[in-house]
This record gives C-alpha cells, sequence and structure tokens, in this order.
C-alpha cells in the first residue's frame, strides 16, 4: 500500500471516528428545536428572576430554583426554597429594580445548559412615588446553571459577582408627596 493510499485510508478512518462521536455532524431538526425552547425557557427565566426579586414575591421567586437550588450575592449564599424565599423577608429594605441585559444560554445537554447575564441595579427608599438616588447600587454578572424539565428552566445555582460599585454610595431622597 502507497503512503498515500494509507493517509487517505486514516484520514477516512479519523473522519468517521468523529462522525460516530458526533463531531462536525448537524444537530438533527428535533435537536436545534429542542435547545431553542431550552434557550428561550432559561432566558423567561433570568427575566423572571428579575421581576419577582424587584416585586419581592418571596414564593414565585424562591420557585425560580430546584429543591437544592443555591443563589450567591456579595459572599453570602442561600440553598434551597426556604433560604432563598427568606432572603426577600426584610421589608424594610430598599426598593429594588434589576436590569437584566446580555443574557447568552448556553445547552450543555438535554436537561441542563449555563448561563450568563448583566445586571445593573438600582435601589431606592421605599416610597408611594419615585425616589432619587444618586447612583448605582451594583452593576455586574450572574453565572448560572439551569436544570430543564418538562415545567421549564430552573436555577440549580445562580451567582451574582460585582463588575462595578458607585465609589459615592447611593443615597436614596423621597420625591413623593
Amino acid at each position: 500500500m502507497s503512503i498515500l493510499a494509507f493517509d487517505n485510508l486514516l484520514s477516512l478512518g479519523f473522519v468517521c471516528v468523529l462522525a460516530l462521536a458526533g463531531f462536525g455532524m448537524p444537530l438533527s431538526a428535533q435537536a436545534i428545536q429542542a435547545n431553542a425552547e431550552m434557550i428561550a425557557s432559561c432566558h423567561e427565566l433570568v427575566l423572571d428572576y428579575a421581576t419577582y426579586r424587584d416585586q419581592e414575591n418571596a414564593e414565585k421567586f424562591a420557585a425560580l430554583f430546584t429543591a437544592g437550588g443555591s443563589l450567591s450575592v456579595m459572599d453570602q449564599t442561600f440553598v434551597g426554597h426556604k433560604a432563598i424565599a427568606a432572603r426577600l423577608a426584610n421589608k424594610d429594605g430598599p426598593t429594588l429594580r434589576h436590569m437584566m441585559t446580555n443574557i447568552r444560554i448556553t445547552p450543555v445537554d438535554a436537561t441542563s445548559a449555563t448561563g450568563v447575564s448583566y445586571a445593573l441595579i438600582y435601589g431606592g427608599a421605599k416610597s408611594t412615588g419615585p425616589s432619587m438616588v444618586a447612583n448605582f447600587t451594583a452593576m455586574g454578572e450572574y453565572f448560572d446553571e439551569y436544570s430543564y424539565a418538562d415545567e421549564g428552566c430552573r436555577f440549580t445555582q445562580r451567582k451574582f459577582v460585582a463588575t462595578f460599585l458607585p465609589s459615592v454610595p447611593a443615597s436614596p431622597t423621597n420625591i413623593s408627596k
């Protein structure tokens, strides 16, 4: 056998091994649809997180996580629905608004994904009207791990890492009458 024939045979064998392993093979239409559904569900979960957190809806907020899911924010970690819901128990804290952007979800397999998103967070004194704020509260990234099942996407782990903090802390002022 010539060297050229041997090289061709070796290359063909390598391509077959890659094909059997799934490398270089396009995803089936069904797999593409399943990934798109997972990505959409996890994307909505990120937005639901901001909504339920800012509305202080502890029950709906905690339900965004799996039963053993964890939330880590500024060196504090809360594990499980009860602990995550309790995080919102302080009704005397500031009114917060999370602005979520740059949401990227990456499927790992049929039932899990990872993601990262940016958050710009403002906080102000609780009031019946708008509050003046001098600065944002924090800007950073959420690093997520997701579980995906029939009921949709849920966080198994969510960690906030601050990228920017204000040089002068926000001082909310109530401007409502």
